[in-house]
């Protein structure tokens, strides 16, 4: 006798697809789209009664927040007037230009110890003008002094240098001003030797002798 074993099996038979389409629930409520396939129209616009002059006024003297300070008030002055804008600007820069100069004369200047203190420019203006064109003139003096001195040396150092040259007999071939003159053939020897130019000037000539090639249209 043989026995059949027969094992449970969660597995089911295929079912057969159905040739019909699927068709979707209803919904129970309709909900549109969010855009509309439509622009819509523009509504129309209800601007009410006309402002009077009273209103208007009052508009102009209001203040409303993230906005211009109204007409009349003295910051909207303060931001629209053009004038002050520019005299705060020029102040500030000429200010700034004189702590600079002042800054760097104490620096630099010997005469330094010769200003007179800041607050003379408020008791006695006049006197502390006085002593500051003194101070200014006595640095210009300095400066000219030194320049002068500067170039007398230099004029100097060339004489003395000219003198060495005339006692050394070092100026018998110097032109003008030290510079001399020299033909063209002498400055090409300079630059070249003489076997470099003769080469040259073979080169030139035995490009020269060479017969020129008959060209057919131009190209050939």
């Amino acid at each position: 006798t043989s026995r059949t074993i027969r094992h449970a099996s969660n597995k089911t038979a295929p079912k057969k697809k159905s040739s019909k389409p699927l068709v979707l629930e209803k919904p129970t409520k309709f909900n549109p789209p969010s855009h509309g396939s439509r622009l819509p129209r523009e509504t129309p616009r209800y601007p009410g009664p006309q402002l009077s002059a009273e209103d208007i006024a009052m508009q102009k003297t209001n203040k409303y927040p993230s906005m211009m300070p109204p007409d009349g008030s003295f910051m909207h002055w303060f931001l629209t007037n053009k004038a002050l804008h520019m005299y705060i600007s020029l102040t500030t820069l000429f200010t700034l230009a004189g702590i600079v100069f002042v800054t760097n004369f104490q620096r630099n200047s010997p005469f330094a110890d010769m200003i007179p203190p800041w607050q003379d420019l408020f008791l006695h203006p006049m006197n502390y003008s006085r002593r500051w064109l003194e101070i200014l003139r006595l640095n210009a003096a300095r400066t000219t002094a030194e320049t002068d001195a500067r170039r007398a040396r230099k004029v100097d150092d060339v004489a003395k240098r000219a003198q060495y040259r005339k006692a050394h007999g070092l100026d018998k071939d110097d032109g003008f001003g030290g510079w001399t003159v020299k033909n063209d053939q002498e400055l090409l020897d300079a630059v070249m030797p003489p076997t470099v130019s003769v080469s040259v000037e073979a080169d030139a000539e035995s490009i020269k002798e060479k017969k020129k090639l008959k060209k057919w249209l131009g190209i050939w």
